[in-house]
């Protein structure tokens, strides 16, 4: 069974897992050569072809050997791809280019879904062999950029496999790491080191690394690298949602355990990594105290390790899809082999189970995220179905940590509100940036308010009642400008709302506020002498 909950949960291999490099390993003197052989072993059953990305080369054409599917039909190919964009689109770019994606889908009879920043484009898409490499082609036609972009194909899936529509949205990040804009870490500045398939693997043999798994808990829970042992050590975070592994990444327990190491991470095609590894990197030349010993990431993820080490290489389990295959495993490797990686299990009846079905999710309304059911307990009570996490006894600690803050301008877009590159813009940014790390508290600062709102529709967004409202007004005028003070009835609830602003937002008629913890000062009396609730901002009279 996986470990209790805790913020830096080790992996090392276990017996099951390494029961093969343990007989192997019979003189322990002669450790490290064994291990090295072992990688050695791996890599001649390598498709090493299937290492390198097709960053500026050409599309590969379609396999001149694709038949029908089993059921005589055509079948589906499927192409997985991300590309970020540094400066970022503006917002008539970025609606341009969310157009542009959505009419050259339907030219070439293109399914899927896909994400469109002002930062980037990330699909998961679906159509004949033709049409989808079409596709990828007119990508590059119209913007030289995504020449950089590594399509990742796969052929000869079945026809029931294809998505049935196409649709992609436009979303303020291709990641929901809370750190869109100017929060975003530059890619172009990132020091880390892209690894091919093979070179990953080669580097999970060393003992001064340690690899993080960057996905959610709920995938990790059915697979995941298994270093060899006397190699590197693994690490899965306790994340439950993207938003929460900055969080992780900014904890001193985090940056201890790091501190020093070869820092691998991996995710299913890299589009996580890419920003993870640069958040490391400028947390790096950021903090002196923090550095470690390189940065790397697998290029192309678990969906191109996977297709060049058939027989599995490393990889224990199944790689947790968000596509219609569901879950991804290796091609070689056989059936007892892969029920014998298996060391998830049902959430009700506890027996060892592999497979997410039946869109199950855990019982714990804060929590939610998919756990495993088996076929037997699917009609089970819903109560009794909880992730390991909160069986565990987690209570969501990492939501309770500050995410990094680091501003970087070139990033910046209108969603930071154009974040000027003057002496006043960066003191204004830093400004916010000290604002969304003050401590917890139940009193919260609420900026960029409609001007036509009142107190009941404050509360509905911000999922509260509110206990103490306090307009504030310009001390001139007198006239209310879109911020207030509110204090909420629990420290829960002010986190709750906090929380939700970063992730998704906290609307009034579709307008995002800005919503930030605001502590009263020691010398400040709070709620104000003489304090008076107003359903609405009051108009001063003339």
């Amino acid at each position: 069974h996986r470990p209790r909950a805790a913020l830096i949960p080790s992996r090392c291999s276990g017996p099951r897992g390494c029961a093969r490099l343990g007989e192997a390993m019979t003189d322990s003197g002669g450790k490290t050569k064994k291990v090295a052989e072992y990688v050695d072993e791996h890599l001649k059953d390598a498709k090493l072809e299937h290492a390198r990305a097709i960053v500026r080369k050409p599309i590969p054409p379609v396999p001149k050997d694709l038949g029908l599917d089993v059921n005589g039909l055509e079948p589906t190919t499927l192409v997985l791809f991300y590309q970020y964009i540094e400066p970022p689109w503006t917002n008539k770019e970025h609606k341009k280019a969310l157009n542009f994606c959505k009419e050259l889908g339907k030219k070439h009879g293109v399914s899927g879904r896909g994400r469109c920043a002002q930062e980037g484009l990330n699909c998961t898409l679906t159509g004949p062999a033709a049409g989808v490499r079409a596709f990828c082609q007119g990508l590059r036609e119209w913007q030289a950029i995504f020449e950089e972009t590594d399509f990742k194909f796969t052929d000869g899936l079945e026809h029931r496999k294809k998505f049935k529509a196409l649709t992609i949205r436009k979303v303020d990040e291709l990641v929901a790491y809370g750190l869109e804009g100017a929060y975003a870490p530059s890619l172009s500045k990132n020091a880390s080191t892209n690894l091919e398939a093979d070179d990953y693997h080669k580097m999970m043999a060393d003992p001064d690394a340690v690899i993080i798994d960057v996905r959610n808990c709920y995938e990790s829970a059915i697979g995941h690298f298994q270093p060899p042992e006397g190699g590197a050590e693994l690490i899965i975070p306790p994340v439950r949602h993207s938003f929460e592994f900055p969080r992780w990444f900014n904890a001193p327990e985090t940056k201890e355990k790091l501190k020093g190491k070869k820092v691998m991470m991996y995710c299913t095609g890299g589009i996580r990594c890419e920003r993870a590894t640069a958040l490391m990197d400028q947390i790096g030349k950021k903090e002196e105290q923090f550095s470690t010993n390189g940065i790397f990431h697998c290029r192309g993820g678990i969906e191109r390790y996977m297709k060049t080490f058939p027989k599995g290489g490393f990889w224990k389990g199944k790689n947790y899809l968000f596509d219609r295959r569901l879950e991804q495993v290796p091609d070689l490797k056989s059936e007892q082999d892969l029920q014998k990686d298996v060391e998830s299990w049902c959430s009700v009846c506890k027996k060892p189970w592999g497979w997410y079905r039946g869109a199950r999710t855990c019982a714990v309304q804060e929590c939610k995220i998919p756990v495993i059911v088996c076929d037997d307990c699917q009609t089970a009570d819903l109560k009794k179905m909880k992730c390991p996490l909160c069986e565990q006894g987690d209570r969501f600690a990492l939501r309770q940590l500050e995410p990094p803050r680091l501003v970087n301008l070139a990033n910046a877009t209108n969603k930071r509100k154009k974040l000027d590159r003057t002496e006043a813009g960066i003191a204004a940014a830093a400004k916010r940036a000290k604002q969304a790390n003050r401590e917890p508290s139940k009193r919260l600062f609420l900026g960029k308010i409609p001007l036509a709102v009142n107190a009941a529709r404050l509360e509905a967004a911000l999922e509260s009642k509110i206990k103490v409202l306090q307009w504030i007004h310009d001390r001139e005028t007198g006239f209310f400008y879109g911020s207030a003070f509110v204090e909420l009835p629990t420290l829960k609830d002010a986190k709750k709302a906090e929380e939700k602003a970063s992730i998704e937002g906290v609307k009034v008629d579709g307008k995002r506020l800005r919503v930030n913890f605001a502590p009263p000062q020691e010398n400040v009396e709070w709620p104000p002498k003489g304090h008076k609730h107003y359903e609405r901002p009051p108009i001063p009279m003339s």
